[in-house]
């Protein structure tokens, strides 16, 4: 018995060097001159997240917010004790709606404030050659045939009939990035699937590129029929080109991260 009380008072004691410890080290984190000087810069360096916008069945995302890590980055900088920005830590912030939260709504247009534009294609076999002769990062739609797992190029699952195959397939290669082109075939097994829902902004088909190509913002998703000639592409390019937009994959623009 004698034991259990000796042992029982060394872990009080115990206990409560730890907390003393903590509570002061806390005292002199907050009281030193490093942390203040941090957070009189905490309001230049905080980034704010940007809420995703909802219209009735169509979200537009949003962007994920950063905040200063107060102690992370006293951490990082109390060895040169001076201030440094390039020693900040950051904590990610999530937007208050967020399409996280809202996947069963659909995608029609990424962020604007990315300056990009994503380009889809499904067939259109002279395209995407071209594209990967030019490193443009295009999104194909593919099927349990199409699907290659030495492609540079994005690929998203289409096939309504081998669904579960193409998704291993996918999977496998760690390239699934869960997102779902808007079909009548393919809808319910994407919601049923969680997937992120996207329609396209604009098609692009084999004539109707005058009108088309000087409506063309930043944020914008283009599908590209199969019947779209190499000439056509290349004039849609050089639109987006001129408008000092780039061309990124469709999971990284209606990604929330920035």
């Amino acid at each position: 018995m004698k034991n259990l009380f000796k042992y029982i008072g060394l872990g009080t004691v115990l206990l409560f060097s730890f907390y003393y410890t903590e509570k002061m080290s806390n005292i002199v984190v907050n009281n030193s001159s490093l942390v203040s000087q941090i957070n009189d810069n905490i309001d230049k360096y905080n980034i704010k997240a940007v809420s995703a916008i909802i219209d009735d069945d169509y979200i537009i995302p949003g962007l994920n917010g950063y905040s200063v890590n107060v102690l992370k980055s006293y951490n990082n900088m109390r060895y040169l004790d001076t201030f440094n920005s390039y020693y900040l830590e950051y904590d990610k912030v999530m937007p208050n709606i967020s399409l996280e939260n809202n996947k069963d709504k659909i995608i029609k247009y990424g962020n604007k404030n990315k300056k990009s534009v994503a380009i889809i294609v499904k067939n259109n076999f002279e395209i995407i050659e071209y594209a990967n002769k030019n490193n443009i990062n295009i999104t194909r739609l593919v099927e349990y045939t199409t699907y290659d797992s030495k492609a540079k190029y994005e690929q998203i699952n289409d096939d309504y009939i081998k669904y579960k195959q193409v998704e291993r397939l996918l999977n496998n290669t760690n390239s699934n990035k869960n997102i779902c082109y808007v079909t009548n075939n393919i809808i319910d097994i994407c919601k049923d699937n969680k997937k992120y829902l996207v329609e396209s902004s604009l098609t692009l088909n084999n004539y109707n590129l005058a009108s088309i190509k000087n409506n063309i913002q930043s944020g914008y998703i283009i599908y590209i029929n199969d019947n779209v000639t190499i000439t056509d592409f290349k004039l849609l390019l050089k639109q987006i080109y001129y408008q000092d937009l780039k061309i990124s994959y469709l999971s990284e623009l209606i990604s929330e991260e920035r």
